[in-house]
């Protein structure tokens, strides 16, 4: 059984502050689609263009929010190592099942024992919860290999558990799922699903997943009652709102169409911002189609 856990965005309020109260209705519609956890102030969930008040706001949200049984990972990665240690350690306070930490991203760290070392210090604040490496590099711009930092990790940093392997490299996803014994990978490239399964991906953490899971557990039962060709007919709507969110979305397009799909967490921050004509009605449209999918799949 493919375990499925969303990348939440964060709410906010028309004029772009916290939306606290929004966490509930998130939680509850993420727990009646059958997922098995959130990843808290993520890329989706903006964490740029939060402060670290607000992130830890957010945590706490969730940590009162969340029902019996869903997984709450927080990531805490900052470009001031400070600041990700106080993250780290708050959200071990609120009972986090996972910390996160992508590595420097305004500008990379200039040698692979650097990243460990950051990272390990990272993890290090909250010695008694599980840590995961983020690796995004369409976002952090880092040359290293997860491989690579996960196997250093992992004798640097004991609690490390986890990888977020958000890239489309799917031998690397295989080396990395190698590289230390019992390392949880959670596959993040959404619009990839049937071919990371096919690759043995057993978990996945996604900003689709908020509006679009039922879908994705229709494509992991048909894949693993053997319907190869089913499963990726019916994850057609992820490859489609992928196109469509990298011809001119990015995180502002996709929130808009997770808040069609589910709760309704506001509008992006700057630059994200508001859509508007064209790119509102391109939301519309692939809602439509997505509830139109999502209904026949389990019609």
């Amino acid at each position: 059984m493919l375990q499925i856990w969303a990348a939440t965005p964060t709410p906010f309020t028309p004029d772009g502050k916290l939306a606290l109260d929004v966490v509930a209705a998130q939680a509850a519609h993420l727990h009646a689609a059958g997922v098995a956890g959130v990843f808290v102030g993520g890329t989706t969930g903006e964490f740029p263009a939060l402060d670290a008040a607000e992130r830890q706001s957010l945590v706490e949200a969730w940590q009162d929010a969340r029902p019996a049984g869903m997984g709450l990972g927080v990531h805490v990665g900052h470009t001031d190592l400070a600041q990700a240690q106080q993250l780290a350690a708050h959200a071990e306070s609120c009972g986090a099942d996972l910390v996160a930490a992508v590595g420097p991203y305004y500008g990379d760290a200039p040698s692979l024992d650097a990243l460990v070392a950051h990272l390990a210090e990272i993890a290090a604040a909250a010695p008694g919860t599980p840590f995961g490496f983020y690796h995004i590099p369409s976002m952090t711009g880092s040359r290293y290999q997860p491989s690579d930092v996960v196997g250093t990790l992992a004798a640097a940093a004991p609690t490390t558990a986890a990888v977020k392997f958000t890239d489309a490299d799917l031998l690397e996803f295989d080396r990395t799922r190698a590289a230390a014994p019992g390392i949880d990978a959670y596959f993040g490239r959404d619009e990839l699903l049937p071919a990371a399964l096919a690759c043995g991906a057993d978990r996945v953490i996604g900003t689709l997943y908020n509006g679009m899971a039922p879908l994705a557990h229709a494509v992991a039962a048909a894949f693993h009652r053997g319907e190869p060709a089913e499963a990726y007919r019916l994850h057609a709507p992820f490859r489609e709102v992928a196109r469509v969110a990298n011809a001119g979305g990015g995180i502002g397009f996709l929130k808009a169409l997770m808040n069609a799909l589910g709760p309704d967490a506001g509008p992006a921050r700057s630059p994200h911002g508001r859509l508007e004509g064209a790119t509102r009605a391109a939301v519309d449209e692939l809602a439509a189609s997505v509830r139109a999918a999502q209904e026949t799949a389990h019609g």
